[in-house]
């Protein structure tokens, strides 16, 4: 069920690409964040390359996987 949503959430990501686009990233259990091309980063790695505030990047917690 968790992947099915994730392949849809990337789908979308890829549809919506360009100008105004939006990134989804996942929590993963580890405590790592997955990325739309499949990167793995830290919360400290990924807070540097997206402030807190970003506008068009979205982290979904596992619970919210498994909607």
């Amino acid at each position: 069920m968790r992947r099915d949503l994730e392949r849809r959430l990337r789908r979308l990501e890829m549809e919506t690409s360009g100008p105004g686009a939006f990134e989804i990233w996942c929590e993963q259990d580890d405590g790592t964040l997955r990325g739309p091309s499949g990167q793995r980063l830290t919360r400290k790695a990924f807070y540097r390359l997206h402030p807190p505030g970003s506008p068009d990047v979205f982290i979904i917690s596992a619970c919210d996987a498994r909607l």
